[in-house]
């Protein structure tokens, strides 16, 4: 009976010591792990017309997501910070007439929320502008949505603020 106490005492030492090497053993956090793999192909896509105040906005986050009808979380979510110096790399552009959009396509290589699709429920695109970056505050967004189906790429919304 001895012998246990000093096994789990031996065990305790063991598992508290650094490797021999002198190596510290990597610390893995939740956040660092993989996601799982969307095996959906599944593709959504379209143009958010920007116009009014948002036709020359310069600060704030555009964020287009992908939900199920009367459900605020997003399932996929594009994210387009306005701040970006070459926000064309990300979708956004300038028409000859003064007019901004944005041109979108969400699949699972472009989501940076990647929760599987569930079967056989209505989904709809939202657009989302937050003027000052923190999606929380709610302090001055604008919302738009359309009615979506896999592999509509045709999805048009315009975002309007005076």
């Amino acid at each position: 009976m001895r012998t246990t106490p000093l096994f789990l005492l031996v065990l305790a030492a063991a598992c508290s010591q650094a490797p021999e090497s002198g190596e510290q053993r990597p610390v893995r956090r939740s956040s660092d792990a993989p996601r799982p793999a969307i095996n959906d192909s599944s593709r959504f896509g379209g143009t958010v017309e920007l116009s009014g105040g948002l036709a020359s906005a310069s600060e704030g986050l555009l964020l287009v997501m992908l939900r199920a009808v009367g459900k605020d979380a997003p399932l996929w979510a594009y994210l387009v910070d306005l701040r970006d110096p070459e926000p064309e790399r990300a979708g956004l552009v300038r028409r000859d007439d003064g007019s901004r959009a944005l041109i979108f396509t969400l699949s699972r290589d472009t989501t940076l929320i990647g929760a599987p699709l569930p079967p056989d429920v209505p989904f709809e695109v939202a657009a989302l502008f937050d003027p000052d970056g923190d999606i929380d505050s709610k302090d001055g967004q604008v919302l738009a949505s359309a009615p979506a189906r896999r592999g509509d790429l045709g999805i048009r919304m315009e975002l309007s603020r005076p």
